[in-house]
């Protein structure tokens, strides 16, 4: 009962300091709000742990919890996990994290999400993994990006208007780390390195305090060194908190994830706590789709991941309702969601349907009515992804809400695969 009662005081607590209710969010007829919710297939005692780590920040303001979520356009663009994490971070005062996983995606020519922006000098090389024809080296983050001269440089700038005011006081380079690799400098604040793990691939620097900026250059120290590759630069902080490490590449589909060598020595890296993967926008978009593939694939994917990390859970999302070639309602994602939730039962992970949850077949076309798709019913508007990211929110509420009135409690060994929530359809509607 003491327990409950907490909860309760900590909901109260929020209410009263939060702008809006944590359930609340935008009406829209045509939503399944009904659907809402994480699926569990097996059982869910991965997630168990999970909520007991948020248990530990929420109750007693301790550890740090890591999100990684692997994409393509809508995960690259930022404003779906950007939102998403947003809600995760501020749902009670002290879960503001650190901002995670940057990439210069400008030096690859496409666009990079607007709570940052990183400008360089000299010339880079990039190599994405939707780039099949290249011969490169790839990671975690599906994209690469090499000089070949000691004069150039990276400048990292956290917008102070983004979704929230980050800061950092540790700076994890995922690099090459071989003989040949350039020396990494961290320029505008005093700086030690703390560990290179050549196993993962990374170098950590230690600042001497939280920074907004980061300068990073290279020198060359042995005859050997004659380049610098990177994979990627995670943004952390000291501090308890939810750290959410958004990985997308525009139009990347489970087969470029695949050829991704470095993916699991650099995902352990990120030493994430929970896998979101919203994949299949993408290998759906074709004439020619084919499930067994579809399946075949991202089984291998998945079975990679679980290999090095097997006790960490993983969130399948599904695609969303769209169209294929800006002509023909694509019923490829029906296909995809049955796939998904074929695999959620093997591996015993969760599913969230959100093909389903937007309104199923052709539903596309009213959230394109309303404002929240782009002009080509595949992609979202800012206010679509708000949307998608605040549902998921909420899916999130409703699962970590029966733990807490279930398992915490000691009734149950496990949170329940027929979930009891309550009836939150018509919460805000007109």
């Amino acid at each position: 009962m003491k327990t409950k009662l907490t909860f309760i005081f900590f909901w109260l607590t929020v209410i009263v300091r939060a702008q809006d209710y944590p359930y609340n969010i935008e009406y829209r007829d045509f939503v399944r709000y009904d659907l809402n919710k994480i699926e569990f297939y097996k059982d869910s005692s991965a997630y168990i742990n999970l909520y007991q780590k948020f248990d530990d920040l929420i109750f007693r303001g301790e550890g740090q919890i890591n999100v990684v979520h692997f994409g393509g356009s809508h995960v690259q663009a930022g404003a779906l996990p950007g939102r998403f994490s947003e809600r995760l971070q501020t749902m009670h005062p002290g879960l503001v994290g650190s901002r995670g996983f940057v990439f210069p995606y400008n030096l690859t020519r496409t666009n990079v999400p607007r709570n940052y922006y990183i400008r360089h000098t000299g010339t880079w090389t990039s190599c994405r993994n939707v780039e099949y024809k290249k011969k490169c080296t790839l990671g975690v983050s599906g994209l690469s990006t090499t000089t070949t001269s000691t004069a150039s440089s990276l400048n990292i700038y956290l917008r102070p208007d983004s979704y929230l005011p980050y800061t950092f006081n540790r700076v994890r380079v995922l690099h090459d780390v071989s003989a040949s690799s350039f020396r990494l400098n961290i320029q505008n604040v005093e700086n030690e390195i703390i560990e290179v793990n050549t196993e993962q691939g990374y170098t950590l620097y230690q600042l001497k305090s939280e920074a907004n900026f980061l300068e990073i250059t290279f020198s060359k120290t042995d005859s050997l060194q004659n380049q610098f590759t990177l994979y990627g630069i995670s943004l952390e902080t000291d501090q308890p908190g939810i750290t959410y490490h958004g990985i997308g590449v525009n139009g990347s589909t489970i087969p470029a994830f695949l050829r991704c060598d470095l993916l699991e020595n650099q995902l352990k890296a990120l030493r994430p706590d929970w896998i979101i993967m919203t994949l299949g926008t993408n290998d759906a978009y074709s004439k020619k789709f084919n499930p067994e593939y579809y399946y075949t694939n991202y089984d291998s994917l998945i079975t990679r991941i679980k290999t090095i990390l097997p006790n960490v859970p993983i969130l399948l999302t599904v695609p969303n309702d769209s169209y294929l070639y800006k002509r023909y309602v694509n019923q490829n994602t029906q296909l995809v969601s049955e796939q998904i939730k074929k695999l959620s039962a093997k591996h015993n992970l969760a599913s969230w349907d959100f093909y389903n949850i937007m309104g199923g077949l052709n539903s596309v076309t009213l959230w394109h009515k309303d404002g929240l798709t782009a002009n080509d019913k595949l992609h979202f508007s800012k206010a679509g992804y708000f949307l998608q990211a605040d549902l998921l929110f909420n899916a999130f509420l409703k699962s970590y809400d029966n733990y807490t009135e279930n398992y915490r409690e000691g009734e149950l060994s496990q949170i329940e695969y027929v979930i009891k929530f309550p009836d939150l359809t018509n919460l805000n509607q007109p």
